[in-house]
């Protein structure tokens, strides 16, 4: 029994730390100038992300804008919010001097997308004066 929590809790662990918005290998590597926004998009009451798109050669500032609300939009869709209930139930009896214990342990994880981008919407925008890179800031109620 113990041994099943263990793996549990493992699992909840392993995900908790998928799921957070922790440094990414394509983070954005941006100067001094930024906005902070680029680099912790955490608005309260809201999930935000932010997508970036390089100058594009053909479609200007429009099509690069369309790649980097994609990017935003994929982001977005790839968060799950994970919930972990644990129930812990003890007995102890003790019957003619002898002692002895029962206990019960019931983890329950459960994962689900929580997140609607029928309400996401882009907040600001930055182009980075150095490099022409276009970054959205992109927001949906939690």
């Amino acid at each position: 029994m113990m041994r099943i929590l263990v793996i549990y809790l493992a699992a909840a662990l392993l995900l908790l730390g998928c799921a957070g918005s922790g440094s990414k290998p394509g983070s954005p590597n941006v100067g001094a100038g930024s906005p902070a926004w680029i680099l912790n998009p955490d608005k309260p009451g809201y999930q935000g992300v932010v997508g970036s798109a390089p100058k594009q050669d053909w479609g200007g500032r429009e099509a690069q804008r369309r790649v980097a609300l994609m990017k935003a939009r994929q982001e977005l869709a790839q968060m799950v919010r994970v919930q972990v209930e644990s129930t812990t139930r003890s007995q102890v009896e003790e019957h003619a001097g002898k002692v002895s214990r029962d206990s019960d342990i019931e983890t329950r994880l459960q994962s689900s997308v929580a997140l609607s981008l029928d309400q996401a919407r882009v907040i600001e925008e930055w182009v980075d004066p150095q490099s022409g890179e276009l970054y959205l800031w992109l927001v949906t109620p939690k």
